[in-house]
């Protein structure tokens, strides 16, 4: 096989499969890529026989555009898929790498709810606590006030009465 070989086939398969950008983009980097090599002193031979079948290659490249690639699966020569890690490892690789999302708050969720029951209830305590403190203050200081109001009144009415 040839270079133009090659790059036509890949062309060739491509089209249609993917965005008219994706195809170019991809001819574009194995054609300069085959030239590369062909300048550091490999033959297009060589070079040909290292990136293997373009079907392959047309593949991979089909699987990432649609988002169907998975980081455990394998293309072969033959045009068939193998497993290369088992799913226990592909489940803790997903979670290591998903990205997480941002926390919108939900009304209506039973979160929310029980938040809502909480500020309920902690208004409820501080009404209490604020009843319970202005009782305690007129308890403790306001009837002592009185009894000495009280008296004062009672001295002056006696000493302004006579």
């Amino acid at each position: 096989m040839t270079k133009q070989e090659f790059l036509n086939e890949l062309k060739q398969s491509l089209s249609g499969n993917v965005k008219p950008e994706v195809m170019m983009d991809t001819y574009r980097y194995y054609a300069d890529y085959i030239d590369e090599q062909v300048r550091n002193g490999k033959t297009e031979k060589e070079v040909l026989s290292e990136l293997g079948n373009p079907s392959l290659i047309v593949r991979s490249i089909i699987a990432a555009q649609e988002g169907d690639r998975k980081a455990d699966v394998e293309y072969t020569e033959d045009g068939k898929t193998r497993k290369v890690w088992d799913n226990e490892f592909q489940t803790i690789k997903t979670k290591v790498y998903e990205k997480k999302k941002e926390f919108q708050f939900d009304p209506s969720a039973w979160y929310a709810k029980v938040l809502y029951g909480l500020i309920v209830i902690l208004m409820i305590v501080l009404v209490f606590c604020i009843i319970k403190g202005v009782f305690w203050l007129f308890i403790r200081i306001g009837i002592p006030l009185l009894l000495v109001l009280g008296i004062v009144y009672l001295v002056m009415y006696f000493l302004n009465g006579k």
